[in-house]
């Protein structure tokens, strides 16, 4: 049976040498080379031809995300797992932008760490569980979001659209053609509907769900 060729970038010496020890412990596994920066990763890489790197977010010279860049058009096969400790949302949205084909927190265990590898190495994408309970959480709150926004009137959609803008409520009396009671009546009604205090929280909601952009002239829903 054919090892993985497993290749390390990180630049805390005790952390690669320590995993290496692990690593080297599995029957299945090769670990075939070392670097302690980016552009000393971009060089290994390309000399050992790895089947995966275990690479490092926060690196000198290059990060894990310019190492993964530069190697993409080099012809070279092999597959990238990120190894970190960031766990956000937004790190595993650039990562997985790049060609990332796992995400494995360091506080995981080597369990988890060995599960990952293998699952990569046989062509499947790995995310550490705590990253994906995380965005799974995300994704029901923005899921959630715009299910509530389904139970407002497109009048209401238009009132929270202009009052993201900046708008008072004559200025969008006037914008809608409608008494500046009745777009009162649909402000309220559309914090109501929507659970939230004030019209900062409201604006806040619009912008986050897309409904207006930065510089807009036009509603976008």
């Amino acid at each position: 049976m054919s090892k993985i060729r497993v290749a390390m970038a990180d630049d805390h010496r005790l952390f690669r040498e320590g995993l290496r020890r692990l690593l080297e412990l599995e029957g299945d596994i090769e670990v075939v080379g070392e670097a302690k920066d980016g552009a000393e990763a971009v060089d290994m890489i390309l000399a050992t031809e790895p089947d995966i790197v275990l690479l490092d977010i926060n690196m000198p010279k290059l990060d894990g995300g310019q190492v993964v860049k530069q190697l993409k058009d080099s012809g070279l096969h092999t597959k990238y797992m990120a190894i970190t400790a960031y766990d956000d949302e937004e790190h595993l949205a650039a990562l997985s932008a790049i060609g990332i084909n796992g995400y494995i927190l360091k506080s995981s265990s080597m369990p988890d760490l060995l599960s990952a590898l293998r699952s990569v190495n046989n062509g499947e994408s790995y995310v550490d569980p705590k990253v994906a309970g995380k965005l799974l959480s995300s994704f029901q709150k923005r899921k959630e979001e715009q299910d509530v926004m389904l139970l407002l009137t497109q009048r209401e959609k238009e009132v929270l659209f202009w009052l993201s803008q900046g708008f008072n409520n004559a200025e969008i009396s006037a914008k809608m053609v409608l008494s500046e009671k009745t777009v009162k009546n649909h402000v309220s009604h559309l914090l109501k509907k929507l659970g939230l205090n004030d019209r900062t929280q409201a604006a806040v909601l619009a912008w986050r769900m897309g409904i207006v952009q930065p510089s807009s002239n036009t509603m976008n829903f």
